[in-house]
């Protein structure tokens, strides 16, 4: 089932606590991995060669109620609850369409990571694979841990990596960095990221107190050299792009594809205001605890089959954060990565990509995914963690075919992302 509707976004508001919003599905059917697509700055939509469903079939849901063209209001006040919810509706969708012991994979991007780890749990705790045959998940850039983690402690670093991108004075980096360090940022990614990591360590310090805001503050700064700045891909520059649905360019847009009536009506959806990031699906704050601290490792035992990619220009969760999550998590007897994940993730070439390089590609190019070493991939007891180079927070937007070769891996079409061969469907 990838995948599985509504990741994340946040209201980009540069004020402690960072909303957490929930994103229609079809943004992923129109601009990531349906088989056409309509991104960002694109005159009409497009065939996608690398979509998904040229390797299984895809199930686009939004959810829960309230998220995209899925009828609210929201009526959840935790993980469970949406577990629940999505569970009994899967049921009834696998017997009306006689799917009955259908292999089940879910995916998702951004708060994604919160909640698809509980529909996995929820799922693998009926014992039914008659409907819930569930056999691995993966979750693009997640929303796996407290803030702390996933974006203020690594800010700084990050921050440091791409100053060339950024062009911020020095007087402002030295401010920040002396921040990064006096707040125990820097202390506490020195301690993570550790192969194999110590014993049980704290979590990252409190983002509330003084000075220690140090994401907010470089993100304002950012937007003073840049106006257009992206904390979802942070190599973008003015002018904004419009975007047909008018997201994830922040130029806004009329969000307007889905609202129109012909659209609503091919797809059996009542009159409804279609809005890609609606309100928060969780006016009184999400109850579970972050799904790292829940039930991610159980769901990595029960399954041996849990991916977790990462792109290295999303600016708003952090790769590092990722991955000093995973070096404070128990699974399968050990506590994180006990070697550095540094293999490399490899692309296929394709012809279309070398006509492209030799300056035949037709106009215009549709076959726009790259090849070769992409990023990382290193997997231990049955857990995955990807890295992509030239990926925003959107991996199969930026990068398809290395989440194209990612989706081959999960459905365990090749035996690992180091894997030479060519595409299993080209």
């Amino acid at each position: 089932m990838p995948p599985t509707g509504s990741p994340a976004c946040s209201s980009g508001s540069s004020h402690l606590p960072i909303q957490k919003q929930i994103k229609s599905s079809l943004d992923g059917l129109l601009q990531e991995n349906g088989p056409f697509l309509w991104q960002s700055g694109t005159y009409a939509p497009v065939r996608n060669p690398f979509s998904w469903s040229n390797l299984t079939n895809i199930v686009y849901i939004d959810q829960p109620a309230g998220t995209g063209l899925s009828p609210g209001p929201a009526t959840v006040q935790n993980e469970i609850d949406v577990s629940n919810q999505f569970n009994g509706f899967w049921k009834r969708f696998i017997q009306t369409f006689s799917m009955q012991g259908y292999k089940i994979y879910i995916t998702g991007e951004s708060y994604a990571g919160q909640y698809i780890p509980y529909l996995a749990s929820g799922m693998l705790d009926q014992n039914d694979t008659t409907h819930f045959n569930l056999k691995g998940i993966q979750i693009n850039d997640p929303s796996i841990n407290e803030d702390n983690v996933m974006i203020y402690a690594p800010a700084v670093p990050a921050l440091n990596y791409f100053s060339t991108v950024f062009s911020l004075n020095d007087t402002f980096m030295t401010e920040i960095n002396k921040r990064a360090d006096e707040c125990g940022y820097n202390q506490f990614l020195d301690k993570a990221l550790t192969f194999p990591p110590p014993k049980h360590f704290p979590t990252a310090p409190d983002p509330s107190r003084r000075g220690c805001d140090v994401w907010d503050q470089i993100i304002k700064a950012a937007t003073y050299i840049n106006p257009c700045f992206n904390i979802y891909h942070l190599t973008d520059f003015c002018p904004f792009l419009w975007d047909e649905m008018g997201f994830p360019s922040l130029a806004g847009g009329p969000n307007n594809y889905f609202n129109q009536s012909a659209v609503q009506k091919a797809l059996h959806i009542s009159p409804t205001n279609y809005a890609v990031c609606g309100g928060n699906i969780f006016p009184n704050g999400d109850g579970s605890a972050p799904s790292a601290l829940g039930p991610l490792p159980s769901v990595i035992e029960r399954t041996n089959n849990v991916l977790i990619g990462h792109g290295w220009y999303d600016y708003l969760l952090f790769m590092n954060g990722t991955l000093a999550t995973i070096q404070n998590m128990t699974w399968n007897g050990l506590q994180g990565f006990q070697k550095p994940p540094v293999e490399p993730l490899l692309v296929p070439y394709t012809d279309s990509l070398n006509a492209i390089a030799n300056g035949n590609g037709q106009v215009p190019f549709t076959a726009d995914a790259g090849a070769g070493i992409l990023g990382t991939a290193h997997t231990e007891r049955g857990l995955t963690f990807s890295t992509v180079y030239g990926s925003g927070h959107e991996i199969p937007q930026y990068t398809p075919g290395a989440a194209y070769r990612q989706l081959e891996f999960l459905l365990g079409r090749i035996k690992s992302l180091q894997d030479t061969g060519p595409f299993t469907t080209h």
